[in-house]
């Protein structure tokens, strides 16, 4: 793997759906009503917006497990394992794979 790919999980429109974002993602690509699934190549994130719905994390979840039961089938070599992070508090290794990554700004009411 050459980049580090994020999918976006979401039931914004009624039903469930992962995506992937494009290659070049940012830290603003984040959305904190969604639920994200970062593969950096080593490991599997799945990182939670604070404003996620129930229904949205355990579906999530589950599509991070089915993802990577995918991944050890195509590269047997290179079993990752998945981890939790939550939003505004990211380990670096997740943070390293986007560009410039900063403090959250605080959304003004």
């Amino acid at each position: 793997m050459d980049h580090a790919r994020l999918f976006r999980c979401s039931n914004e429109k009624g039903y469930f759906t992962v995506s992937e974002k494009c290659s070049d993602f940012c830290q603003d690509d984040l959305a904190d009503d969604d639920v994200m699934i970062l593969d950096n190549g080593e490991q599997v994130y799945l990182w939670v917006g604070r404003k996620t719905s129930d229904v949205e994390i355990k579906l999530s979840f589950k599509s991070a497990q089915v993802y990577i039961q995918h991944l050890r089938n195509k590269q047997p070599e290179r079993p990752r394992k998945l981890h939790l992070c939550l939003k505004g508090r990211e380990n670096s290794k997740f943070t390293l794979c986007f560009h410039g990554w900063g403090k959250y700004r605080q959304a003004l009411e």
